[in-house]
């Protein structure tokens, strides 16, 4: 498919698709960059090696934002 191709489909798209196409691409791009993966991986070993934060200090932070709530964020 050519460009041109992608582009008459993607003027083609509602909204929502074209916001989710946005999503997709800029995730197959950082995906790709190696520093994301560095970073990545960095965080999943602190994570493993018990670098995380508590139920409780979760709950202390969130409460701090209520704007930030789980039902919000996830919306």
């Amino acid at each position: 498919m050519s460009i041109a191709e992608l582009k008459e489909t993607a003027e083609k798209l509602t909204a929502r698709e074209r916001a989710w196409l946005r999503a997709y691409l800029f995730a197959q791009e950082r995906a790709a960059d190696p520093r994301w993966k560095a970073e990545m991986t960095r965080r999943r070993r602190r994570l493993a090696a018990g670098g995380g934060i508590s139920q409780g200090e979760y709950a202390r932070r969130t409460k701090a934002r209520p704007s930030q709530s789980v039902t919000s964020a996830a919306r």
